[in-house]
């Protein structure tokens, strides 16, 4: 599925690379039909965004957002479990899954990097991508709130994700997340105070979509029992 993979290509660092294939990327979200018409706007403008800003800007900007405003990162399990254990315990469940489904990881990213884990699920059969999207959905809802209040384009991306999702967010777990964390932009004092933190969502049932305890890697994100074709996850 072309679409998730280029949400994700979107969602990474930006490049020279990007730019020259702004096109081509709107090209095939339109042709795929994934999103809706509305969505599909929003995505334009972003990428119209991406086409006339100056290269360096963008690269800023990405910086400021997702690199030091730790609200918005693009690693899921730190909105989960911030830097404690579980977290390093998620990690090895999650990189297994995506070996069992004959996937080798090719960056340097831990495997729960959004770009990397939308590449995952666009293997997976439709119903099964969306119920994937869905496992994280309150997270992708709260950073597409927090992007909107930084008047970020990046906004579109997250919103197209959650649109697509199995389920909708849960309107009270997202407002709790986002009184804790606005997205508002740090200054470095503030953002090493914050990484001290643990992250705004919770291991509860409200939140992750599990029953009890730590959510598990494989209940959250793997839905491809059986899928062994070689394919490799790139950034």
């Amino acid at each position: 599925m072309r679409t998730l993979k280029i949400l994700g290509f979107l969602l990474t660092y930006p490049s020279e690379s990007h730019k020259e294939v702004l096109d081509e990327c709107y090209n095939f979200l339109k042709e795929e039909k994934w999103v809706s018409e509305r969505a599909l706007r929003s995505l334009e403008l972003f990428l119209e965004e991406m086409r006339s800003a100056d290269l360096l800007d963008l690269q800023e900007t990405y910086v400021a957002l997702f690199d030091r405003t730790p609200s918005l990162s693009l690693h899921l399990f730190e909105h989960i479990h911030g830097d404690s254990r579980e977290r390093g315990q998620a990690l090895v469940d999650l990189t297994k899954v995506y070996e069992e489904a004959g996937l080798l990881i090719n960056t340097d990213e831990t495997p729960d990097y959004l770009p990397l884990f939308l590449e995952y699920v666009s293997t997976l059969p439709p119903e099964d991508t969306k119920e994937n999207l869905g496992s994280v959905v309150n997270i992708l809802s709260a950073i597409a709130e927090r992007l909107k209040n930084r008047d970020s384009q990046y906004a579109a991306v997250f919103e197209t994700l959650v649109e697509t999702a199995a389920r909708k967010p849960d309107p009270k777990a997202v407002e709790s997340a986002l009184q804790k964390a606005s997205g508002a932009a740090y200054d470095l004092e503030k953002l090493d105070a914050e990484w001290e933190e643990q992250f705004a969502f919770e291991n509860t049932e409200q939140t992750t979509g599990q029953n009890s305890g730590c959510p598990k890697a494989e209940d959250m994100l793997a839905r491809i029992n059986g899928y062994k074709e070689e394919e490799r996850v790139k950034k």
